[in-house]
């Protein structure tokens, strides 16, 4: 695992339930950190919010993105 050097702004907060979005250098979606994956998160509109944003960043990662957690957590969206 490699090391970054990471710079926390005091502006910035998580809380229980956020998810985050690494976005590399060249544009391309890095990493996506989320909270666990239960009905509750599936249903919640952080989550569809999310899917929304790596399609666009990523056309087609929102179905690959359901698809990997369906096989994963075996519920359906």
């Amino acid at each position: 695992m490699s090391k970054i050097d990471l710079e926390v702004s005091d502006d910035l907060e998580f809380e229980d339930g956020d998810c985050a979005v690494i976005i590399k250098q060249d544009g391309s979606v890095g990493k996506v950190i989320m909270p666990r994956m239960d009905t509750k998160m599936l249903n919640s509109p952080g989550y569809r919010s999310l899917l929304d944003v790596l399609d666009l960043l990523q056309p087609g990662s929102k179905e690959e993105f359901i698809k990997y957690n369906e096989k994963k957590t075996r519920r359906i969206h």
